[in-house]
């Protein structure tokens, strides 16, 4: 009984406060009405209706598409070269002011190059997003790469693995939490993109939903875009991490067999 007590008081706390926040803001909307501050109950209709009929088709499934092709791309993309780069150390020379050079040219700066290029396409968007969210996972990709224990590779090294064996079978496992790191980043940095995408010569998703209520004067609808935003960042985290404490759980206890005093 205790221990439930004590993680049901933080969340008696945060329902508290949300439930502060909201009566806060319709007390503010009934006392000073005004367009750009709708009264609570009409944002929450406005939620409602993203999440089914003619809207879930045109406003949310086209931004999930995006957002899932173009993080899946970047994981992938950025695991895979962060790895291979971070163990062949000799590639660093080559590489390395390429990359630096890169990931400092922010995604939204390269929306009107790529708008040349793939036209006000479902490709630009995917592009734009995959390469805002690619670096963080190559950057922690090579660091978890580089942080691999000697003995290790030195085991693989004795057994005669391979050098594809070494990358897949050693060196991924002991660098997932570094990977993992990166990834939460770039699923944020992936949510905000694919907004800023959609802002530009687009037809649907919901940056257009945002924008196009915005210019009709609708406000409510633009805060329920705004929540659902919110929902799907929520939920992809939650789900991230419920993958992320299964794979680690694995990988802790790879470590155990490896190195008893290890954690």
């Amino acid at each position: 009984m205790t221990v439930r007590r004590a993680h049901s008081i933080p969340l008696l706390w945060q329902i508290g406060i949300i439930a502060g926040l909201l009566a806060i803001w319709q007390w503010a909307a009934l006392i000073h009405p005004a367009p750009y501050l709708p009264r609570v109950e009409n944002i929450v209709a406005g939620y409602v209706r993203l999440w089914h009929g003619a809207l879930l088709w045109s406003a949310i499934v086209p931004s999930m598409y995006r957002l899932g092709v173009a993080f899946l791309i970047a994981v992938l993309l950025g695991s895979t070269f962060g790895i291979t780069l971070g163990s062949l150390r000799g590639l660093d020379p080559w590489v390395r002011p390429v990359l630096e050079y890169l990931r400092f040219i922010p995604a939204v700066a390269i929306l009107p190059a790529s708008l040349l290029l793939f036209g006000a396409t479902d490709k630009m968007r995917i592009f734009v997003i995959a390469f805002g969210s690619t670096f963080p996972v190559l950057l922690a990709a090579i660091d978890g790469a580089r942080r691999v224990e000697p003995m290790l590779i030195d085991v693989a090294r004795v057994i005669r693995l391979t050098i594809a064996q070494r990358l897949v079978r050693v060196v991924l496992p002991a660098a997932l939490p570094s990977i993992f790191a990166g990834i939460r980043i770039a699923l944020s940095i992936a949510l905000v993109m694919m907004v800023i995408s959609e802002l530009i010569a687009a037809d649907d998703g919901l940056g257009f939903y945002i924008l196009r209520n915005q210019r009709l004067f609708l406000t409510e609808n633009v805060y329920a875009g705004v929540l659902a935003i919110g929902t799907i960042g929520l939920a992809l985290t939650l789900a991230l991490l419920t993958f992320e404490k299964r794979v680690l759980a694995w990988h802790h206890g790879w470590r155990g067999l490896v190195d008893p005093k290890g954690v």
